[in-house]
Parts: C-alpha cells; sequence; structure tokens
C-alpha cells in the first residue's frame, strides 16, 4: 500500500514537473515577436515542418541541400555529393549513343530536351560573307590536302577509305578550325584567348524523377543517371555563350517533351556502382572552362548502325547531339557552383558539330535546367536543341580534285566563331560559390581525393563483387544442368 501511494506521488511530480526547454523556447518566441513590433519588423518565424515520417525525412534531405549550397566552393560541393551518396547505388550509365534503338527517345526523355529542326535566327543573322571572301581559298586548299595529297597518303585513298577511318573527318575539322581562327583572332580577342583540346573526357551526373516504386522510397523513384563519353575535340574560352532565349520565354517553360517513363533496364543501359563523377574535360580552376564548338565524328553510329536495317538515322544524330551537348553543359554547371538540386540561375550555351569529314550536322543546345529530382523539380523549365539539316561539304573526290564544295558548311562553321559571348550586366556567374578559405594542406587532400574517385580505376573490393565465367555458364545460365556438388564462390554472395 505505501510502494503504490509513493509511487503515485512521484508519477504527480513528473508530470507536473514544468519542461524548462519548452518554456525557454516559447519565451524566447515571444520576445523576438515584441522586439519585431517594436522595430515595425515582420517577426522571422521558424518553418513549419511536416510531422509524417515522409515530411521529416525531406526536412533531413533539404537540411543536406542547404548544406551543399552554402559550401563555397565546386570542389566541396561534388565531394559531398559523391561521399554521401547512397553506398552501393546503382547508377544508369549514359553514352552518346544509346544500345537499342528506342533508346533515342528515352534520352531525350531524361535530358528534357525540346528539339528544334533549324537552326536559331540569331546564328541566321551573322554575316560571314566578308570573311568567307577573304579565307574561302585557304579553306579550300586545306580539303584539298586532306583528301588530294600524293605526299601524304603513299598508296590511293578512296572516300570510302577516309569515311571508315577512325574519327574520320576529326583532322579535317581540326585543320579548318585552325585557319579560320588563325584569320579572326586578330579582331575577336575572345578567340585568341580559346584554347582547343583534344578527346577531352566528359562525365556529368543527374537524377530525373517519375518512376514508380512498390515502396514509395524516394531513392526509387529518383533514378541517378551517370554520362561518360569522349568529344573529338572542344574548342573553350574563359566566358559563356550569350543565350539564344530567356528562361521566360514560352518555348524555355512549356515546349513539348517526350514522355517515356520505362525503366532504363528496358533499353538495356549498363550500370555501376563507383562514384558519381562530373569532369568537363578539365579539373575546377581553369580558366577556360565554357565552350565554344564541341566536335563528334559518326565513328559512334557504328555500332547501333550495325544492329539496324531500317531506322531514321537523323533521329539517331539528333540524340547523340542532345546527349552529348546536355552532358557536357551539364558537368560545366557543376564547375559554377550547380547541383542537381541547386539549379541554373541563367542559361548555358553550346554549339556542337557531327562529321565524318563529308557531311555535317550543327547544333546549338541552350541548357536551362538540370534539377529532374522530385524534391526540386519545378518542371518549369525545358532545354532546347536547335538542330540543322544534314550538309554535305563536297559532292565527290575525282582525278585528285575535290569537286561540288558546299560553301554554306564554311559559313556556319564562321557563324559559329563569330557567335560572340556577351556579358550581361550585373550577371554573377557563380551565385553559389564564395571565398575558398581552406587551409593549403585541407585544400590538396580535398583535390587529391576527388581525383581519386573521380578517376576510372577499379575501386579496392571491386574483384569480390565480380562473378566468374564457370559460374556464369554451370549455375547462372538457364540452361546449365543441374549441379548441387559444385559450390558457389566466395563472390556471389557478395
Amino acid at each position: 500500500m505505501l510502494s503504490q501511494m509513493f509511487s503515485n506521488l512521484s508519477a504527480s511530480r513528473i508530470i507536473s514537473r514544468p519542461n524548462l526547454k519548452n518554456i525557454s523556447r516559447i519565451a524566447a518566441s515571444r520576445l523576438q515577436h515584441q522586439l519585431a513590433e517594436i522595430k515595425n519588423e515582420a517577426p522571422n518565424y521558424p518553418p513549419i515542418i511536416d510531422p509524417s515520417d515522409e515530411g521529416q525525412k525531406r526536412h533531413q534531405r533539404q537540411l543536406w541541400y542547404d548544406s551543399i549550397k552554402a559550401m563555397p566552393t565546386a570542389e566541396e560541393k561534388l565531394y559531398e555529393l559523391s561521399v554521401q551518396q547512397r553506398v552501393r547505388s546503382t547508377k544508369h550509365v549514359i553514352k552518346d549513343v544509346p544500345n537499342i534503338y528506342t533508346g533515342i527517345h528515352f534520352q531525350n526523355f531524361i535530358t528534357r530536351t525540346h528539339l528544334e529542326k533549324d537552326l536559331p535566327d540569331k546564328l541566321k543573322m551573322i554575316n560571314v560573307d566578308t570573311e568567307l571572301s577573304e579565307i574561302r581559298d585557304v579553306l579550300n586548299e586545306v580539303l584539298y590536302n586532306y583528301y588530294c595529297n600524293a605526299f601524304k597518303h603513299r598508296s590511293p585513298k578512296q572516300l570510302s577509305d577516309f569515311l571508315s577511318e577512325e574519327e574520320p573527318g576529326s583532322s579535317l575539322a581540326k585543320s579548318l578550325i585552325a585557319q579560320c581562327s588563325k584569320k579572326l583572332a586578330v579582331r575577336n580577342e575572345y578567340i585568341m584567348n580559346s584554347t582547343i583540346q583534344h578527346q577531352p573526357r566528359i562525365d556529368s551526373f543527374w537524377w530525373h524523377a517519375g518512376y514508380p516504386s512498390e515502396t514509395e522510397d524516394v531513392y526509387e523513384q529518383n533514378l541517378c543517371f551517370q554520362y561518360k563519353d569522349f568529344a573529338s575535340f572542344v574548342v573553350r574560352m574563359k566566358e559563356p555563350l550569350s543565350p539564344i532565349l530567356n528562361l521566360d520565354h514560352p518555348l524555355c517553360a512549356t515546349s513539348e517533351v517526350p514522355d517515356y517513363k520505362y525503366q532504363p533496364e528496358v533499353f538495356d543501359y549498363d550500370t555501376t556502382i563507383r562514384h558519381i563523377s562530373s569532369v568537363p574535360g578539365i579539373w575546377p580552376g581553369d580558366e577556360h572552362q565554357f565552350p565554344l564548338i564541341l566536335f563528334n565524328t559518326t565513328d559512334k553510329l557504328k555500332d547501333l548502325l550495325s544492329q539496324i536495317k531500317y531506322c531514321d538515322i537523323s533521329k539517331i544524330e539528333h540524340s547523340l547531339g542532345v546527349t552529348s551537348s546536355f552532358g557536357y553543359l551539364n558537368a560545366i554547371a557543376t564547375y559554377q557552383g550547380f547541383t542537381p538540386f541547386h539549379d541554373l540561375t541563367y542559361p548555358l550555351v553550346a554549339q556542337s558539330v557531327l562529321t565524318n569529314g563529308q557531311d555535317w550536322t550543327f547544333f546549338v543546345y541552350q541548357l536551362n535546367t538540370i534539377a529532374f529530382h522530385s524534391d526540386v523539380d519545378q518542371k518549369d523549365r525545358r532545354n532546347i536543341c536547335w538542330s540543322s539539316k544534314k550538309m554535305r561539304l563536297f559532292d565527290t573526290i575525282e582525278d585528285g580534285q575535290v569537286k561540288g564544295i558546299n560553301e554554306e558548311v564554311y559559313k556556319v562553321l564562321l557563324k559559329f566563331l563569330l557567335n560572340a559571348p556577351i556579358a550581361k550586366d550585373g550577371l554573377n556567374l557563380r551565385p553559389y560559390l564564395g571565398e575558398d578559405k581552406r587551409e593549403k594542406e585541407d585544400a590538396e587532400h580535398m583535390r587529391y581525393f576527388l581525383r581519386k574517385m573521380f578517376s576510372w580505376a577499379p575501386e579496392f573490393d571491386e574483384h569480390l563483387l565480380e562473378v566468374p565465367t564457370w559460374e556464369q555458364i554451370y549455375k547462372d545460365h538457364p540452361e546449365a544442368p543441374p549441379s548441387p556438388y559444385i559450390k558457389r564462390s566466395n563472390a556471389s554472395w557478395f
């Protein structure tokens, strides 16, 4: 009886005991409100958080996004994104050209790109007749020396030999750009200060929402995509190209984008569990971070074209132009401090070319958004890609002569080079970056580990995840005979 009385007494004391923490918070809130009334200011209330489990998880994710936004350097942001990603999570590897034909529509969907089958009016209005008249003979001589120089080629080569070689037309495009740059650099300082990089490695990553999940897990509804490929060469400069359209233009806000919400496994994409990486051919800190012209060659189409007989080749070429431009500009955006959770504040523009030496297709791509994750996606922006029709530089090569030269190709190349970057007054190119206050040793350590993660070296335990060939044949193959006495290796259990 006495024990029950003492227990009731202690319980009543516990219940009646005031919560000092809650009282202090309430008092502080009232004082803040009274101070705001005295100063005639609006009180600053704390945000209202959804008390549900999903609301709490989203709040925690938002705190992480805010911490990334506050980091002053691109290296710190990329390091945080790479390290804090889900361990062993799957990333779907995207190339310029998909493994199957229907993948071209999927890649337009995951990059949220609207395609316009014509070059923008801004480029058409550039008059290059004077420049072409000054350099026409030099460009024709470059063309002749590439295809018909008897001293360069020990044995006569047919046009088909040039078209079937590795990176066809890449050397020709470099020579044409070099000659044009020599002529135009005298009057254009940005061309004088530009640089050419051969076969740059281009990596970039992003998340895309809209995939159904049985568990309603945000990580399964938002898939991670890792772009990996090499360009033939790229011309880089210090300032970005001026946008073709403003972000509030109707084409950027409401243009049609294909809806292709299929799982990536349907299109036979490779997967990886390595760290996500963002490398636009350079490391953070390089002066020449913005693209002028990006070049690709048609040998990238060979694998896909060898699998199909009847297809629209122009759609595959358009998909290559879209994917390569988006992948490159996405990596450039991360070096300016933007991330898949902190969208662009101004458009980024790239000009790209697809060629085999004889046929040329030109693209202009404007990147308006990279925020496709469900936590941050406003769905109010579209990326835009303008594409020219395929243009033939010349008709044929006969009797040591290049016949039927089409000077329109020269004109578009000159227009691409003369599309000068125009800086907008008051535009902050890196609004999410600040002053680097790290110690020199800390910065060097982070730079070392970031580059080690972004390298393509295998993980230290990656060999444990490999399944031996004999096991794939005798255990995993659907027609494998029963073999209960053959034990699996340890690798298959990881």
